[in-house]
């Protein structure tokens, strides 16, 4: 985006005289040119030509038939040059014909919609800023399922890890080695290390990050990842060596497999009662990451208790749930253990819950574990 607003004419600067009502139905254009880029990365020149077929508007017709031969983007500017008409536009055709090689240029360039629809509609005045991006979350809001995972063996997810552990060496590795490359390296890694680069991006750069790598993923071979994965981490491995990053230690991600056994037990030993009134009010997401620190049986359990909708928020929070250290496993266990030990004694000598005596050491034990 910089690279391509720094090779923009000293004319391409200057704010068009085009009306309020043209350049909102440019911006339309821009939604319809945006559109049909999402289309192409898939279907390439066919998506093209289809979408040639129906547009009614002149000059992006025009462009679209041109690239659905195969021309390149300098024969199309030079044949809309060559043309009278164009040529000689009033300010709210050259504006629409500005959008237009706008739009074309980056759908050729296989560049993501949303970054095509930002370039096009910076054309078009300040104004369409908040409106642009109102559009982009729209589309984000009914994006598709992620794809199936393309795991290329290699030490990338160990160094995202790694670079995760200082969030600023993370952005700026990616940012240092281009979301092109990034988007090409990510792609043969686990969804782990893709979520942890998303947050880098911000909302929309997360989504596009995202669309990126799923491209990617079904158009590159194993090989052209496994070069994708080398580049990225020889990016990394200079700027740890010029000390403008820190590759931090590598952490434990998964808790002591005792504490896992302690918290196992312990749950498994509660009446479901019990169980229930300890989960009552306890935050989903504490719930989610104490959960990894668990057995599957210890998880069956839990879902078990919970109300249909309860379980299904559940879920959600443990999908949402990034791999964590195991400090903070431990911590979430510890917290579970002292809301389920409080449920338990609460219902001593009352027969709406009871808890064993074996039940409240085993709680005890969790709540007072030290790493």
């Amino acid at each position: 985006m910089i690279r391509a607003l720094a090779d923009r004419a000293p004319a391409q600067w200057e704010p068009s005289r085009a009306s309020r009502q043209k350049r909102d139905a440019l911006f339309e254009l821009a939604t319809r040119i945006a559109a049909i880029a999402e289309r192409s990365r898939a279907f390439e020149r066919e998506a093209l030509a289809e979408a040639a077929l129906v547009e009614s508007r002149k000059i992006l017709r025009a462009g679209l038939e041109l690239a659905s031969t195969g021309a390149e983007m300098e024969a199309i500017e030079a044949a809309f040059a060559a043309n009278p008409p164009f040529a000689r536009a009033d300010p709210g055709e050259a504006l629409e014909l500005n959008v237009t090689l706008v739009g074309l240029r980056g759908l050729l360039a296989r560049e993501h919609p949303y970054s095509i629809m930002r370039r096009m509609s910076a054309r078009l005045g300040i104004e369409y800023f908040d409106k642009t991006e109102a559009w982009i979350l729209s589309r984000i809001g009914r994006r598709r399922a992620r794809s199936e995972p393309l795991i290329v063996p290699g030490e990338l997810p160990d160094v995202i890890r790694a670079l995760a552990l200082d969030p600023r060496s993370l952005e700026l590795g990616l940012r240092a080695a281009g979301r092109e490359l990034a988007a090409a390296a990510l792609a043969g890694c686990p969804q782990e290390s893709i979520d942890l680069a998303k947050p880098c991006f911000g909302r929309i750069g997360a989504a596009i990050l995202e669309d990126d790598v799923a491209h990617l993923r079904s158009r590159l071979s194993g090989d052209e990842i496994s070069e994708a994965q080398a580049a990225f981490a020889e990016v990394v491995r200079t700027l740890a060596e010029r000390g403008r990053l820190k590759l931090g230690e590598e952490a434990d991600f998964n808790a002591p497999p005792a504490f896992v056994a302690a918290l196992t037990k312990a749950v498994l030993s509660l009446d479901d009662r019990v169980l229930k009134a300890g989960l009552r009010g306890l935050d989903g997401a504490v719930l989610a990451v104490a959960m990894q620190g668990m057995e599957p049986g210890a998880h069956d359990r839990i879902l078990g208790v919970l109300a249909k909708r309860d379980e299904r928020r559940l879920l959600d929070a443990i999908d949402d749930a990034l791999p964590l250290e195991s400090r903070t496993i431990q911590e979430a266990g510890r917290r579970l253990s002292t809301k389920l030990l409080a449920a338990a004694k609460a219902g001593q000598g009352s027969k709406a819950a009871t808890a064993s005596t074996e039940a409240l050491q085993r709680l005890t034990l969790v709540r007072d574990w030290e790493e």
